[in-house]
């Protein structure tokens, strides 16, 4: 029987485990801690190999601009071989395709742009293996009670779900487009096919997504690897029973979680603190403009929420110190986005001079409004910020 009393109160009970009544009161650092531990010497014990956390730049790989994944350290094994019967690693992780619903305030993401990942990749062959080691790990090990778990796939991926339906667990097939299933690596001759795990988190039978098991296969359908992996703050939050992934992130240790546009702009934190923390400066380019557009989104979801230099900056060593055990980046952040909010002040005084200008020849129209949104651009001003900017000093 697994001991969460050294994570867990008492104050609330649920029943997502098999047997086990927890509550969603969590020491949140211990928690992960507790899951973490569990795969290391679960995986260690079956004979992987153990690979150390990667940086979240990634070193000679050019299809991403972030670790976004434990796939993307370990791709050299893909044209080199695994090793039997494979590898595992918890990794930090990075995804920033979503940027621009950061400055729509209708959209809080269920997500974060900055997570952690347990993973492994497994050498061919070894499917039903590596199925009997992820249900060892989270039916038996974590004590997952497999009636929460959800299976997503497409019937024509039978061998990589039939262990899984023979055990019981809830599937739906072809719920979705097959490419939904289908993954790419940036590698030339090299796509994954896959199924998709979830996990409920409350009584209401809401699930939120777990994990993958994905087989790796090159054109001709010859199996490199097979990969199985997890994001722990889903873990950890689903067994919690609460409602966003970020409330079982470390962050929320240090900064009280709040449903709505805190838990937005403490997302966008997150990320700008850990790409300064990887000695990115903003500017031009992969990268640089993924930071310089995290700072800019920042700054315009503070002034939003009427919030402070000071509270941001708190919130950021705060983060910074139990995420990284490090200061400086937060510093960094708040010198960007006081530099781009000079920057706005700028565009707005030049807008005003404009109107003014254009109102005394009686020439306020289409072209003025096209002269300050391309004004408004070559000062690197958010879109949103252009229009709002327009729409204040036409009044």
């Amino acid at each position: 029987m697994v001991d969460y009393s050294t994570i867990m109160t008492k104050e609330r009970q649920i029943s997502l485990f098999g047997g086990e009544n927890i509550s969603p009161q969590v020491n949140i650092a211990d928690g992960q801690r507790f899951i973490t531990n569990h795969f290391l010497q679960f995986y260690r014990e079956s004979g992987y190999q153990f690979m150390p956390s990667a940086s979240l730049l990634p070193r000679d790989d050019e299809s991403v601009l972030f670790t976004g994944a434990t796939i993307t350290p370990l791709k050299k094994y893909l044209t080199e071989g695994v090793p039997s019967p494979g590898i595992f690693m918890v990794q930090k992780c990075l995804r920033t395709k979503r940027l621009d619903e950061m400055t729509d305030l209708t959209k809080i993401p269920d997500w974060t742009h900055y997570f952690t990942m347990c993973g492994i990749l497994s050498a061919p062959g070894r499917i039903e293996e590596v199925s009997k080691e992820a249900y060892e790990l989270w039916i038996k090990r974590l004590k997952i009670d497999h009636n929460n778990l959800l299976l997503e796939a497409s019937s024509s991926d039978r061998d990589l779900s039939e262990f899984w339906i023979s055990r019981g667990v809830t599937t739906e097939e072809d719920h979705k487009p097959q490419t939904y299933y289908r993954w790419g690596y940036g590698m030339s001759g090299i796509h994954g096919r896959g199924i998709n795990f979830l996990l409920r988190f409350n009584e209401n039978n809401s699930y939120r997504d777990l994990g993958n098991i994905i087989s790796v296969e090159d054109n001709t359908g010859q199996v490199i690897a097979y990969e199985f992996g997890f994001g722990l703050e889903s873990l950890l939050s689903s067994i919690c029973g609460f409602e966003r992934p970020m409330e079982a992130s470390l962050v929320s240790a240090v900064v009280p979680y709040k449903k709505g546009l805190q838990e937005k702009i403490i997302d966008v934190l997150m990320a700008t603190v850990v790409i300064y923390h990887e000695g990115i400066e903003p500017g031009r380019g992969k990268e640089r403009h993924v930071l310089k557009k995290l700072v800019k989104e920042l700054s315009f979801l503070r002034r939003k929420m009427d919030l402070s230099l000071e509270q941001i900056a708190d919130w950021g060593n705060k983060f910074e110190e139990v995420e990284l055990g490090t200061y400086g980046a937060t510093g960094k952040l708040i010198a960007g986005v006081i530099a781009y909010e000079n920057q706005l002040d700028k565009f707005i005084a030049y807008s005003k001079n404009q109107v003014h200008a254009h109102q005394l020849r009686n020439d306020v129209g289409e072209r003025l409004i096209k002269k300050l949104r391309r004004k408004g651009v070559n000062m690197g001003i958010l879109p949103t910020e252009i229009d709002e900017v327009i729409t204040l000093v036409l009044r």
